[in-house]
């Protein structure tokens, strides 16, 4: 109608169909209506309108489409051939508008959506972590997370990039400049225990003293795939007096924790790795050796998605 042109309910190929453009979704709603009812009176007290307005909205609707859908009766109304044809798909285009109505609030209250999260080999050894994303999984079934395998700096890099919505990393891999275009939650602690088979003396040591391990070999997780992890483990051991003797690198836990239950050597491992270690290892404290990282969710401060805020609300201390 001239005047209310952004308030109508424009079909994509309304021109192709012969519809007039200037029909609107109430239209619709008043036609279903009363072919629901069969009565004028019925469908305008259901619809809030008056019945005169209502017959009025009808017949203007006939005008548009060139087509008789009501046939008048004494008492009510019988569709027309062609308007058992029209409320068949004015009742499809409403369920339609309705289910995009509802998507769209679904979007906006992080109902629905997608994410993409990142997570290193360690987060995997935190029973906390999937218990967490199984939560969300159940709160928001409709909100579709996309783990991706990745260490701590790729997904720093890809959390740059905007190929991520959320990573789980240590914070040793975050620098002054990440900080800057990076938030943050720590999710875990780990602190750095020996990894030691149970018929090893130190398993049954009263207590294990940092010289303890001055001659010991050591299993290794690889200095290259992580870099900072290992520079500040190396400086933690290197301040308590103890200059490692590394036999071996590995490149994932599971094969450090693999390698030190055959007994290649002890290792050196985050706490996390308690409730699933192999049956013949103890994780033991090392007295003197005071290394800890922490574990943070880190997400763009100017991602808003709606899911990814539902998504770092579950991870609330």
């Amino acid at each position: 109608m001239p005047g209310q042109e952004s308030k109508s309910f424009l079909l994509p190929d309304r021109c192709l169909l012969g519809i007039d453009p200037r029909m609107e979704l109430r239209h619709l709603r008043y036609f279903a209506a009363l072919a629901r009812t069969e009565h004028f009176g019925r469908a305008a007290q259901m619809l809030g309108v008056a019945q005169p307005a209502l017959s009025r909205q009808i017949k203007q609707l006939e005008d548009e489409i060139g087509a008789e859908l009501v046939e008048r009766l004494p008492r009510g109304i019988r569709l027309t051939a062609a308007g058992k044809a029209y409320a068949a798909e004015a009742a499809a285009i409403l369920a339609h508008v309705g289910a995009a109505n509802k998507k769209a609030r679904d979007y906006a209250a992080g109902k629905a959506g997608n994410i993409s999260v990142g997570f290193n080999d360690v987060a995997s050894w935190h029973d906390d972590i999937p218990r967490r994303i199984n939560a969300f999984r159940h709160a928001f079934p409709a909100v579709a997370i996309e783990l991706q395998p990745l260490s701590s700096v790729q997904q720093i890099r890809a959390l740059h990039e905007g190929a991520l919505d959320a990573g789980i990393v240590y914070d040793v891999h975050c620098s002054a400049d990440d900080a800057r275009v990076l938030d943050a939650r720590t999710i875990s602690l780990s602190t750095i225990r020996l990894a030691v088979p149970t018929g090893h003396r130190l398993a049954k040591a009263e207590r294990i003293e940092v010289g303890d391990l001055k001659d010991e070999p050591l299993v290794w997780l690889s200095r290259d795939n992580l870099q900072r992890y290992n520079n500040k483990l190396l400086s933690g051991c290197m301040q308590s007096g103890l200059s490692p003797l590394i036999i071996q690198e590995v490149s994932t836990l599971s094969t450090q924790l693999s390698l030190v239950s055959a007994g290649m050597g002890l290792g050196l491992v985050g706490s996390e790795v308690q409730a699933r270690m192999p049956g013949n290892l103890a994780l033991r404290e090392v007295q003197g050796l005071d290394v800890s990282f922490r574990l943070i969710l880190a997400w763009r401060r100017d991602n808003d998605a709606p899911a990814l805020g539902n998504f770092i609300a579950q991870f609330a201390e």
